[in-house]
């Protein structure tokens, strides 16, 4: 016939993993030596909580403790039934894990819940086979790859000006000479001119002409 155990295992506090075995049908858990589980921590109240064994496990309720009982993060403000697996936390650092085990003497294994636990099947590891990686065939619908695109350098734009300033340059230049040359040539027509007609004697020319030194005829 399998019989039922239950226990309480400190997950985190002042000593974890000791085991508090539940042998009494009603005891109280606190800081104090009187209790039926002592747990030595600040956030432990002197008389924290209360366990009640009904039909098919405990009872838990709180005992007015001032940093208070708590269950899935809810904190307690009534009894609560306790199942397997569940953590029971005093304060924010103090925390037990309830469990409830059965023991069957016919059986190899060990259950928790009430229920018997079956070895699972062994299954057969197989390696997997290596699979080769497709081939990489590229495929062009209608069109021809574009080949890489070559860099691309832009125009030096001082070659395009020395290339148009040597033709006007050029150009002004050939202007300039043709320019003193015509000048020239009317300079020296104007003073064979002004030589042959004598008009350096005559008029508003005469004054200047005995001016610098010339005799007029």
């Amino acid at each position: 016939m399998a019989s039922q155990t239950y226990q309480l295992v400190m997950r985190s506090g002042p000593t974890p993993g000791k085991v508090f075995e539940l042998k009494q049908n009603d005891l109280t858990i606190g800081r104090d030596i009187g209790n039926g589980i002592v747990i030595n921590d600040p956030e432990v109240s002197r008389r924290h909580a209360r366990l009640l064994l009904q039909a098919g496990g405990y009872v838990i309720e709180d005992l007015g403790s001032t940093n208070g009982t708590f269950m899935d993060g809810q904190r307690l403000i009534g009894p609560h039934v306790l199942r397997h697996g569940e953590t029971i936390m005093f304060g924010e650092k103090v925390g037990l894990v309830y469990e409830a085990m059965q023991y069957d003497p016919n059986a190899t294994m060990v259950s928790g819940g009430g229920m018997q636990a079956q070895p699972a099947p062994l299954e057969t590891y197989r390696v997997p086979e290596p699979v080769a990686p497709p081939a990489y065939e590229p495929v062009y619908s209608g069109q021809v790859p574009a080949g890489p695109l070559e860099p691309y350098a832009p125009p030096m734009p001082e070659a395009y000006d020395m290339e148009e300033e040597k033709p006007k340059s050029k150009t002004l230049l050939y202007a300039g000479i043709g320019c003193v040359v015509v000048l020239l040539c009317v300079c020296v027509v104007g003073a064979f001119a002004f030589d042959a007609l004598n008009l350096y004697c005559t008029g508003p020319f005469r004054d200047i002409t005995e001016a610098f030194g010339f005799v007029c005829k």
